[in-house]
């Protein structure tokens, strides 16, 4: 009910224009759906464990007017140097962390060793992109992999590891997009919620870990200063393992989504957009270990249509509604 108001206040106060984006008004807070907080994904079970979550939109820009070191300008000069600025917003869930034992995104011996789901919304300028992200055109659902892959390694590599701590030149030895990839079109016309969405599964994503080994002196570094400390609160501490002797070894991911965009007006760029929408989850392809790698990426799908249906299709007031 909190958040509710607060995303309606939030709305209001825009609509009066006292405020252009959120009420927050800070670096890295985003939204999904005009909204900067949402209805996270949720998975408590015996079976796969307990999922960390958090109702906050974190946004990322990726263009090339931030500082050197910035996970937006290293993905920027990696992949999107000549494309026009992109705002990458995203809610996501991980393996609960403890306090005391770390977490198990960096815990190699686990099945959630490097595995999130959630939400990403991906807007560009309609005018200079022309084609909403992921898309090869505006006119037909033909998805553009291209742009996923790279979006796909951006936010492991970069978003996620880089962020966490993981030296920049580990992320890059993961940065190339010649692995063994598959890519697949599942269903070209599923509902969720009110919205029709494409199915579709990418495999064989090669990326870097940010598990830390003790063995080989290799460390985590401050990256981005309070965002380091932060995001290695929300994935948990790495636990080492003898049987890993090597830091950063990377792991190969699986990602089944459902992705649809519209068009409408951005605050943040300042014009009309296409905004791609993908919810979905993740697997460690590597993982060989108790649990059932495709049960566990069904109850991570489940979770996230549970919580899409809750954030963007309900009907809101028209006086509330953001132009």
């Amino acid at each position: 009910m909190i958040i509710k108001i607060i995303n309606a206040i939030n709305e209001f106060l825009r609509r009066l224009k006292y405020v252009s984006k959120n009420i927050m008004g800070l670096p890295l807070i985003g939204e999904f759906h005009n909204k900067f907080f949402i209805e996270p994904p949720r998975l408590l079970t015996k079976k796969f464990g307990k999922a960390s979550f958090s109702p906050i939109v974190v946004e990322i820009p990726i263009n090339d007017n931030t500082g050197i070191e910035d996970a937006g300008k290293i993905v920027n000069d990696l992949y999107f140097k000549k494309k026009p600025p992109i705002m990458f917003n995203v809610c996501f869930a991980c393996a609960r962390p403890s306090l005391f034992k770390g977490g198990d995104y960096a815990n190699p011996e686990s099945h959630w060793f490097n595995v999130f789901f959630g939400f990403y919304e991906i807007d560009v300028d309609a005018a200079l992109w022309k084609r909403p992200f992921g898309f090869k055109n505006a006119s037909a659902n033909d998805l553009d992999f291209d742009d996923l892959l790279k979006i796909g390694k951006s936010d492991w590599n970069f978003f996620s590891n880089y962020l966490y701590g993981v030296p920049k030149n580990e992320c890059l030895k993961y940065s190339s997009l010649t692995d063994s990839i598959k890519t697949s079109i599942i269903n070209t016309n599923i509902t969720i919620g009110t919205h029709k969405f494409i199915e579709a599964e990418v495999s064989g994503v090669k990326v870097v870990s940010a598990y830390v080994s003790k063995q080989d002196n290799k460390k985590l570094l401050k990256n981005d200063g309070i965002l380091t400390t932060i995001w290695q609160s929300a994935f948990g501490r790495p636990k080492p393992s003898n049987k890993y002797p090597d830091s950063f070894i990377p792991a190969t991911m699986k990602l089944h989504f459902y992705i649809r965009f519209e068009k409408s007006f951005d605050h943040d760029l300042n014009s009309d957009a296409y905004k791609t929408y993908i919810y979905g989850g993740t697997i460690n392809m590597d993982y060989n270990g108790s649990v059932n790698n495709d049960d566990f990426l069904k109850a991570q799908l489940e979770a996230v249509r549970a919580s899409a249906s809750k954030i963007a299709f309900k009907k809101r007031l028209k006086w509330f509604k953001t132009p």
